[in-house]
């Protein structure tokens, strides 16, 4: 899986609830990222030295990998979307070029291996987002921003019968209000964002 792969699978599944400045506060310390054996789940903290803008709304990622699937021959095949797998090999792939703790870096020069912006982080997303619309031969819709996710993937979640609480504790929300008033999207109907997002986000409803 090339590197642009691993980033299309791990950075929408951590932006569908998750701010760009959280993500970026991701390290891949041991006392921050810390798998479980076999690699069946992920638990994400943020480096202690982030200082979230409201104090606690920056809660840990708990994810869950997704099981192998079965195929023809009746053998199991690992699932090439899934963000625990994915974010394991990233990080076994990029050791040797890092610099630093943080989760994210750059790959070529002249930033090699050292920390990643903000900025670049968010044009990271919407290169992911991007590149799953034409996967998909379809046109990514103009304007698209790192934060297009969230506000789909949380109203999907509340559709499929997950409780605006567990909604909230996700995305760092200290309030329904915060949701209800500017993220709540009918996806009641089909569309295109939703065919194309709402495969992944379906499968790591954790994130």
């Amino acid at each position: 899986m090339k590197h642009l792969s691993l980033k299309t699978v791990l950075l929408p599944a951590l932006a569908s609830a998750k701010r760009v400045i959280d993500i970026h506060a991701l390290s891949v310390h041991p006392s921050c990222t810390q798998f479980a054996p076999g690699q069946t789940r992920v638990l994400l903290k943020p480096n202690p030295a982030f200082t979230p803008k409201v104090v606690g709304s920056c809660t840990p990622i708990d994810s869950e990998a997704f099981p192998p699937q079965l195929v023809s021959s009746g053998e199991q095949q690992q699932d090439l979307l899934c963000p625990v797998r994915a974010l394991h090999t990233y990080m076994d792939r990029s050791k040797e070029l890092r610099l630093n703790d943080q989760l994210f870096v750059p790959w070529a020069n002249p930033h090699k291996g050292k920390p990643v912006t903000k900025q670049r982080l968010s044009h990271w997303i919407v290169e992911a987002i991007a590149l799953a619309y034409t996967s998909q031969n379809l046109q990514a819709p103009s304007g698209l921003r790192a934060h297009s996710t969230r506000g789909l993937a949380t109203s999907l979640a509340l559709f499929k019968g997950v409780s605006i609480q567990d909604i909230c504790a996700a995305a760092s929300w200290s309030s329904p209000l915060t949701f209800v008033r500017f993220y709540r999207l009918d996806v009641s109907a089909p569309s295109v964002a939703r065919a194309v997002l709402g495969t992944l986000l379906s499968r790591d409803s954790t994130c």
